[in-house]
């Protein structure tokens, strides 16, 4: 007997400016913002995922800076 299914997406942030080459810190890395690509780049995978995600689902995001403007993207 089969049970229940899940479909599993992973959406890896959009386009973001470069890390400085100069600056060891990982921690720098969490505070990258997207670039105007990337935000462009988010919208349009977005209207994708809002065809085709179910009514419920889940997301999950990280808290570097780039990856919540590219959830915020999904609008739900």
């Amino acid at each position: 007997m089969k049970g229940p299914t899940m479909d599993l997406i992973l959406w890896r942030h959009a386009d973001a400016r470069d890390l400085p080459e100069d600056d060891p810190d990982a921690q720098a890395d969490l505070t990258r913002p997207l670039t105007a690509r990337g935000e462009k780049q988010a919208r349009r995978m977005a209207d994708w995922l809002n065809s085709v995600l179910p009514a419920t689902h889940s997301l999950l995001v990280t808290r570097a800076q780039r990856c919540r403007p590219t959830a915020d993207a999904l609008d739900r």
